[in-house]
């Protein structure tokens, strides 16, 4: 068997523009293919990556439509429900506070969002510290979203414009504004000043009962995201600033029941899921809703995202498989050109003792060879491409430096070489079958 090696390599060498001229065909053919499907891989990531910072495809997002009734509230004993439910791996309790916040004439109308310490720890911050937790007083962190919205109307100029506001808002110490109420609004509904009922700007529209009242707080840190429109703090910390304030036993920002009277337990805006699986979350979506809540998640979303990347998929596959058909085409022209060439040495072989398994081997060895130096070369060449590309793209699409459109993972490398050479010899596989059919005798008096 080590002759016919030899023998291959040597009938390689001697032709080689032709042999060269194959190995190039199926580089371009394994680049082109290889190209499209890190393009794949790439955009459903990018995709993927997008949707994550803008909602969390493992969390689920819980909510009451009513407050009228005891068993409908978002409280700790939901909480401590939520978390037994098979697939559910952390729950996180979240308590808004609505106000508005002003930093030097740049105002934003958001809540101050208090999440736990275990929830704090998940957001990632660009620059700053997490709040101190059970503080004396709120510390903020501000979402990178919600930093490009503080704007001022009277200079009509946002504060990420500024010279100021171009180095973030950490450390800077801003004013937040909330409104109390101390009894019947001017609807005639009891409320303690949470939602729509806020007045925060001092416009009490006629009722004397509002009174408005200011904090300073300290900025401790920005997130990265630039999704994230919260204003976060340490809830611990939120709730000893909300009992400071209680008027009529009525803690600001928490509901009344029906009867116009506080509840005794901490009533939550809403509750975060964090489901381990992503397949988990319609089932554990629909055990919430059975149980009388709003469940908001991003499955349909995740799915649509699905399908649109199975089409990007099939359409650039189809596309770097034209490439691969040419290259095919290439070894099978080249391998039978082979065969004729050497139709007198074919017999020559058979009269010194070669058996056809050792012709057909002979054919097969060299169209595998010539599959597996054009598919390293095909891998080298789109993993150069893919940089460049990578470069170009970001720059022409306005993407962070750094982001990967076009991602090439190891096992699409050693899948391409591998394919490279599994087609070739199935090329190589119909020429190296006529060569070892051919007669000694035959082949010995051809030309």
């Amino acid at each position: 068997m080590g002759y016919i090696i030899k023998l291959s390599l040597s009938n390689l060498n001697r032709r080689r523009l032709r042999t060269w001229l194959t190995i190039i065909g199926v580089m371009i053919g394994t680049a082109s293919m290889v190209i499209m499907i890190t393009a794949a891989i790439g955009a459903k990531k990018t995709l993927y990556e997008q949707l994550e910072m803008m909602e969390s495809t493992h969390e689920i997002h819980v909510f009451s439509d009513t407050v009228s009734r005891k068993d409908r509230l978002l409280t700790d004993e939901l909480v401590v429900e939520l978390e037994k439910i098979h697939g559910v791996e952390n729950v996180y309790p979240v308590l808004e506070f609505v106000g508005q916040e002003n930093l030097s004439g740049y105002v934003v109308h958001f809540p101050i969002t208090g999440v736990t310490a275990d929830y704090m720890a998940k957001i990632q911050l660009e620059s700053g510290s997490y709040p101190e937790s059970k503080g004396m007083r709120p510390e903020l962190i501000v979402g990178k979203g919600a930093t490009g919205l503080f704007y001022n109307y009277e200079k009509n100029l946002k504060y990420t414009d500024t010279a100021e506001g171009s180095n973030g808002m950490t450390d800077k110490k801003l004013d937040f504004i909330y409104s109390v109420m101390n009894g019947y609004d001017v609807s005639g509904d009891m409320s303690s000043g949470n939602g729509s009922s806020s007045n925060v700007s001092g416009d009490k529209s006629g009722d004397d009962r509002n009174s408005e009242e200011r904090i300073k707080l300290r900025v401790a840190g920005e997130t990265s995201n630039p999704y994230d429109y919260r204003i976060y703090t340490d809830m611990e910390t939120l709730k000893l600033l909300l009992r400071r304030n209680v008027r009529d036993g009525r803690i600001p920002g928490q509901p009344l029941d029906k009867n116009g009277n506080p509840y005794k337990v901490w009533v939550y805006s809403e509750i975060i899921v964090e489901v381990g699986d992503t397949a988990d979350i319609a089932e554990v979506s629909d055990i919430i809703s059975n149980m009388g809540f709003q469940a908001e998640n991003s499955k349909e979303t995740l799915d649509n995202l699905n399908r649109m990347t199975g089409i990007i998929s099939v359409i650039l596959g189809v596309i770097g498989a034209v490439a691969a058909i040419v290259a095919v085409i290439g070894i099978i022209n080249t391998m039978s050109t082979a065969v004729y060439d050497r139709i007198n040495e074919i017999g020559l072989l058979k009269m010194l003792g070669s058996d056809n398994y050792d012709i057909s081997f002979m054919f097969l060895f060299e169209s595998g060879l010539l599959g597996f130096m054009g598919g390293v070369l095909g891998v080298g060449l789109s993993y150069i491409s893919d940089i460049i590309l990578n470069k170009k793209f970001c720059t022409m699409l306005g993407f962070a430096e750094g982001t990967e459109i076009f991602v090439m993972p190891s096992y699409v490398m050693l899948a391409a070489v591998a394919g490279a050479v599994f087609v070739s010899v199935l090329a190589g596989a119909i020429p190296a079958a006529r060569a070892a059919r051919i007669a000694p005798l035959t082949a010995l008096l051809a030309n």
